[in-house]
């Protein structure tokens, strides 16, 4: 799996690329989440229900929500937004180069 992140003042956007047969273990944020799948199929599990979502498909994840996904056998995009911001990610440098 990899992201790309993008940081603005009320919100933090990834795209992330999730290798086929990825799995994401049950986490949570103390932000909300919301995102759409741009390329592939998986299955996410938010808050012990299940859905399977395709291309086009979106979700939203209250804050402090379990959740957690299973990529399926191709490669898979999905774009994630949280907000508020999430600290917790590396801010990009002047230069674009992500700091450690």
């Amino acid at each position: 799996m990899r992201g790309r992140v993008v940081h603005a003042q009320h919100a933090t956007m990834i795209v992330y690329d999730y290798t086929p047969r990825t799995i994401v273990e049950t986490h949570k944020h103390d932000v909300e989440q919301f995102g759409v799948v741009v390329k592939g199929s998986l299955a996410m599990v938010i808050a012990g229900e299940q859905r399977i979502l395709m291309v086009g498909d979106t979700f939203r994840i209250p804050s402090g929500t379990a959740h957690g996904a299973r990529v399926f056998e191709e490669i898979t995009q999905v774009v994630q937004v949280f907000a508020p911001p999430r600290n917790d990610l590396p801010r990009p440098a002047a230069n674009g180069a992500l700091k450690p």
